[in-house]
Parts: structure tokens; C-alpha cells; sequence
């Protein structure tokens, strides 16, 4: 018999008026396990404050293109009156840095400036790559000075007698094949993940924060991560776990031992090693007794640590507080560390304080770094310089160098100080 029309031959309820309810409810539930074991399988758990630092400074370190800012700030604090002068001169002095490291191009930038009252009293720019390195500063006068690798291989043999292939060598800096790099690297890794196991939490907030990309100003959200370090993580015992960790890691020794086999191959096959005042055999026995030598460093390391008594002498206090910002992406944008140290005198009862500030910022993650031109007219080739214009050289950066000296406030406060002491 035909079934009325309009009427549903399943049963309903008036929550759940279709009847379909125990499907959507099973593949509700079905997507709900899918996704927990697919967060699961792809490592998307949420990970402890200490386990992002580590990932956030690994994903950066990993990155071919790096550039950083940094500023640097040290304030002094006494009870000591005779003092108060002098530090109200070190209280206005900071650092700026910038560094630029390309990976592919295997090129490295480092540029300081000394600011005094805001002023730039004093810099300095160090460049390398696989052909020179160069050093310009304004105590050195206009000229940047260049350096090349193989001007220097020949200045070594002329002086020294001996002979050493400077390029051949920058591989064992710069290279390492991933199979002998990873266990070194996941070592490092759990040591510190390890280390700063109960030194990180989270932070309350997200925190918008300016940070440069593509070179223009971006604002960000980040996770705010909080540091914080007292005087036992300063002590030296805990100074020597960290040696020893690291040290006494079988796969670093292993990195050690192997740049030491290819440093004794290179040497023999570009006829350098015929040159030295060491043989082959010397360096071979260096080698295989290293694990000896590491061993008999720690255990000597150890004995001193034990052997150290309390005396009167003072104990400095040291306590450090950071944050760090991690963003969407898990790369470290911003990390700020203030470290306090404080000092008392046994005798006097009067202490002295010192803060250390530093602030680095990652600026344009991933974009290729642009590095100054070396222009022919501004440079100073040490390597070609004729032995008879050294003296001109030398007599140009002297008189630069005196002159700048007058100049610099800095310089001229710290001398007047001194002059109205006296």
C-alpha cells in the first residue's frame, strides 16, 4: 500500500526536526578526530614557550639572507660619589649595529656606530667575502682599507716563510655536508631547549609590533615571550654544564674531527702542510687524541670550580629579564635582554650597579641584503701598496687619527674630566 504524501516514515523530534541530525553529528565528530590527528602527524601541537625560542632562532639561523639592527646601552649606577662624574659620561654612550650575512653569495657585513649624546663619536665597517676583506673607519681616515686573500697568502710567506693558500681553507668555515651537520645541530638544539626549559614563559598579550619588510614599516602581531634568568643560571657551575654539554657531545667532537681531516687533506695536496714548521703526523696525533685533551680540559675546569672558597671579597649579583617576539610565521622579530649586575663592598657597605640593554631586530627576513659598493678611488689596497709609500700611509692615518681625537666630544669630556681631577 502507497505511503500518504507529506508524511516522513522517519522518525523526528522537535530538536532535530530533519531526522539528519546523527549524520552531521558523525561527520561533525569524524572531522573533529581527522584534524586532531592531522595537527598531530604535521607537528602543529602547541609548543612550550622554551621549544618556540629554540624553533624561532633555528628558523632564522636557517634563513640564506639575514639582516639585523642593534642597539647596545650600558648605565652606571654608585654609591660612590668620586664616580658619579664619569659615569654620567658612559650613561650617555650607545652602540648601533648592523650586520648582513648572505649565505649564497657567502658575503658578511658588520657596521658600528658609537653615538655619545646622540652624536656619532666613532665607527667602524668590517666586509668579507671569498675574495677580501675590507675595514673603513673614520679614525682611519676617507680611504676604506682592502685586504685580498690572496695578497695576504703572499705577504705571510714573504715575512714569515711559509705558505698557506688562504681560499682553500674558507670551505671548511663555510661548508659542512648535511649528513655531519644535522646530529650537531639537533645536539645544540636539545641542549638549549633543555637549557631554557624553566627560564621562558608566555607572555599575557599579543603585541603589534613595527618591523621592517621589504624595506618599509610594517606593523606585525607577535607573541610576546618573557626571559628571565637569576644568579644561579650566571653561576660557574652552571657555566660548566653548559661547556660540558656541548663539548662533551659525541656528534661535535665527531664536526671537530672531521674539519681537522680535511684541514691535514687541503694542506697536503696545495703543498702548504710542506711548508709548515708541522708535520702530517703531528697534526694526525693531534686529532685522534682530541676526545683525551676536551676530557682532560672539563675534569681540569671542574677541579677549579671545587676548589673555589667564599672569601670577603664581593660577590656580584647578576639578573637578566628579556622578551622576545615571535611572529605569525614563528621567526624572532624583536628580542630586548636587560642584565643587572650589582656589586657591594664587604667593608664599606656601598654598592655599584651596571645595566646592560640590548635590543636586535630582524629586518627584511628573506630579501637578498644590499651591501656597499667598493669603490676603486675610496679604497687602499693593502696587499699592492709599494713598501716606500707605507710610511705615507702610515703618517695620513696618524694625523687623522690625532685629529679626530680633538674633535670627538666624547674623547673631549673624558679628557676634561680627567684635566679638572688632577
Amino acid at each position: 500500500m502507497n505511503k500518504p504524501a507529506g508524511v516522513n516514515p522517519h522518525p523526528t523530534s522537535a530538536k532535530n526536526p530533519t531526522g539528519k541530525g546523527g549524520l552531521w553529528h558523525r561527520l561533525t565528530l569524524a572531522a573533529i578526530i581527522g584534524l586532531l590527528l592531522v595537527t598531530s602527524l604535521t607537528g602543529c601541537v602547541s609548543k612550550a614557550p622554551h621549544e618556540q625560542f629554540i624553533a624561532a632562532l633555528k628558523m632564522v639561523d636557517e634563513l640564506d639572507y639575514q639582516e639585523y639592527e642593534s642597539k647596545m646601552s650600558i648605565r652606571f649606577q654608585s654609591d660612590y660619589p668620586e664616580d658619579q662624574k664619569l659615569y654620567e659620561i658612559f650613561n650617555q654612550v650607545s652602540f648601533a649595529v648592523t650586520t648582513k650575512l648572505d649565505k649564497e653569495d657567502r658575503r658578511f657585513l658588520l657596521d658600528l656606530d658609537l653615538l655619545y649624546k646622540g652624536e656619532n663619536c666613532g665607527d667602524l665597517t668590517l666586509y668579507a667575502d671569498l675574495e677580501k676583506i675590507t675595514a673603513r673607519s673614520v679614525f682611519l681616515g676617507p680611504k676604506t682599507f682592502c685586504l685580498e686573500w690572496n695578497d695576504l697568502q703572499q705577504m705571510i710567506h714573504k715575512y714569515y716563510g711559509f705558505q698557506v693558500q688562504i681560499p682553500d681553507y674558507l670551505s671548511l668555515l663555510l661548508e659542512t655536508d648535511e649528513q655531519t651537520w644535522e646530529p650537531v645541530e639537533l645536539a645544540f638544539y636539545d641542549f638549549f631547549t633543555e637549557y631554557y626549559q624553566d627560564k621562558i614563559t608566555t607572555g599575557d598579550k599579543q603585541v603589534k609590533l613595527s618591523v621592517i619588510e621589504q624595506g618599509q614599516e610594517k606593523i606585525v602581531p607577535c607573541q610576546e615571550l618573557l626571559i628571565k634568568m637569576d644568579q644561579d643560571d650566571f653561576a660557574l657551575e652552571e657555566i660548566y654544564r653548559m661547556l660540558q654539554g656541548i663539548m662533551g657531545n659525541p656528534a661535535v667532537r665527531s664536526l671537530v674531527k672531521d674539519k681537522i681531516t680535511q684541514f691535514i687533506t687541503i694542506a697536503k695536496n696545495n703543498g702548504d702542510l710542506a711548508t709548515w714548521p708541522v708535520t702530517e703526523e703531528q697534526l694526525i696525533v693531534f686529532r685522534d687524541d682530541l676526545d683525551h685533551r676536551i676530557d682532560r680540559l672539563l675534569a681540569r675546569m671542574a677541579t677549579i670550580i671545587a676548589q673555589i672558597e667564599p672569601d670577603a671579597s664581593p660577590t656580584p649579583v647578576i639578573r637578566m629579564d628579556g622578551q622576545v617576539y615571535l611572529d605569525r610565521k614563528g621567526l624572532w622579530r624583536r628580542m630586548v635582554t636587560t642584565q643587572t649586575m650589582e656589586i657591594t663592598g664587604p667593608t664599606t657597605g656601598k654598592g655599584a650597579q651596571s645595566t646592560i640593554t640590548i635590543e636586535q631586530n630582524l629586518i627584511n627576513p628573506g630579501q637578498k641584503p644590499v651591501f656597499p659598493e667598493l669603490l676603486p678611488t675610496a679604497t687602499i689596497n693593502i696587499g699592492q701598496i709599494p713598501v716606500d709609500e707605507w710610511p705615507i700611509i702610515a703618517e695620513d692615518v696618524t694625523i687623522n687619527f690625532f685629529a679626530q681625537t680633538f674633535i670627538n666630544p666624547l674623547i673631549r669630556d673624558i679628557v676634561q674630566l680627567i684635566t679638572e681631577s688632577e
